[in-house]
């Protein structure tokens, strides 16, 4: 086996840590968490009986695979720090969800050392029970001789459990993860802050509920839950986001002129075309069935 059984996992301790060292633990990896917080890093290692070090540089310096598991912003200091620390044809990858600074890091100590590099992004957060059918985005760096056996490696371990691997570009990546985990980030805290904002409580308006608005609630009452932390920096830290707000600014400044004008034909038109861009999707015809079977699932936990 080229790709090698020991993998160091930096952030192991959180939360995406920690699902990635139960699957390499499964698979028969030695698996060695580093973190800055002793604590959550004993505590970590004691729930999935791994290891740990304290020093990061002991920590990586043996491994055959250094995943980085850590905000985003961190994340590409954290690269250049541990790259002179590998052994040659050691594998180095990142999960993060923003991939410019990432991809540009990866690339500078791939041509300073010989290492490997990838980046990865799990389009699944640490609640997930198996990763069957959830997919992957791959962003290929480059590194050894070795490289193309490695990698390969590394995607068919993630394949034989039903992951889908798509492979990307930084740019590419970057503006539809804006698109894909931004915008309905930003949505759902809006749509929160809007309701807020009228000093209704949420409680009395769901007993005025339809449909619609109660699984709108339920997306954003299980999204405003997760981590502060990393919905700011996919949204702050991403230059495409904030083009994407100012193409939003624009397009909720017209929709507000064409309530209040009462201009029929405009929402006429905003809505036909929503309705023509949509039905381009492989899920449009079964939408309003996807739907109900979510009703189905809320009436069911409001029985019991």
């Amino acid at each position: 086996m080229i790709l090698g059984k020991r993998i160091t996992i930096i952030g192991g301790s959180g939360g995406m840590g920690k699902v990635f060292g139960k699957f390499f633990k499964d698979h028969g990896f030695e698996v060695t968490f580093y973190a800055r917080n002793e604590d959550k890093l004993k505590q970590a290692v004691i729930e999935l009986n791994v290891h740990y070090e304290l020093s990061l540089e002991k920590s990586v310096e043996n491994a055959d695979m250094v995943m980085i598991s850590i905000p985003i912003n961190s994340t590409p200091d954290m690269i250049r720090k541990v790259g002179p620390f590998l052994k040659k044809n050691a594998l180095i990858f990142d999960v993060t969800s923003l991939k410019y600074a990432v991809f540009n890091a990866l690339t500078e100590i791939k041509n300073k050392f010989p290492v490997n590099c990838i980046s990865l992004h799990p389009m699944f957060g640490p609640g997930i029970s198996d990763m069957k059918n959830y997919v992957m985005m791959v962003l290929k760096v480059g590194g050894t001789d070795q490289y193309e056996l490695v990698i390969n490696e590394l995607l068919e371990l993630f394949r034989s459990v039903g992951l889908i691997i798509t492979e990307t570009l930084p740019e590419i990546h970057d503006k539809r993860v804006a698109l894909t985990l931004g915008v309905p980030h930003m949505f759902n805290i809006l749509f929160l802050n809007l309701l807020k904002s009228t000093k209704e409580p949420l409680n009395e308006l769901t007993r005025f509920t339809g449909t619609t608005f109660l699984l709108q609630k339920v997306f954003a009452e299980s999204i405003i839950q997760r981590e502060m932390e990393m919905f700011g920096e996919i949204q702050m830290e991403n230059q495409e986001f904030l083009k994407i707000l100012e193409l939003f600014e624009s397009l909720l400044h017209k929709y507000k002129k064409i309530i209040e004008e009462k201009n029929i034909i405009g929402f006429n038109e905003l809505f036909s075309q929503g309705l023509d861009y949509s039905k381009e999707d492989n899920h449009f015809h079964n939408s309003y069935n996807y739907f109900y079977e979510f009703m189905k699932i809320l009436k069911k936990e409001s029985e019991n």
